[in-house]
């Protein structure tokens, strides 16, 4: 098993969010534990499992955002406990054409190599119910 590092677990939280920009839902899953869990804390939302509930979610998301930007991000991670974090800057524009622009932050869990729970704090609306 390769040593998990700082920059392993960017790595792979750049992989998931390059996936959900490119609307790559099954590049997206696989960053993701077959339990993996993702909670909107500012919207009172979680969604439990991949290969259904989450999955799902990012499907529902591709019917309402046309495009997404997850960028700028900045990053804290301890390898060590497996846990990580990273403040970014969001644009998204909707199918109806509306824009919008964000400033969020995440926490990652980890498993090995692999994200186990995702707590997102969004400063706007949610897209991801």
């Amino acid at each position: 098993m390769v040593e998990r590092t700082a920059q392993s677990m960017i790595d792979a939280i750049d992989r998931y969010f390059d996936s959900v920009d490119n609307g790559d839902v099954p590049g997206t899953l696989t960053e993701l534990t077959a339990d993996c869990v993702i909670s909107v804390i500012t919207d009172g939302v979680s969604h439990k499992g991949r290969d259904e509930a989450i999955k799902a979610m990012f499907e529902r998301r591709l019917e309402t955002v046309n495009d997404a930007w997850h960028g700028n991000r900045r990053y804290v991670a301890d390898p060590a406990s497996g846990i990580a974090s990273t403040r970014f800057d969001v644009r998204r524009t909707g199918k109806d054409g509306s824009k919008i622009a964000m400033d969020n932050i995440n926490f990652f869990e980890f498993e090995g190599a692999k994200l186990r729970r995702i707590s997102i704090w969004m400063s706007g609306e949610n897209t991801l119910r």
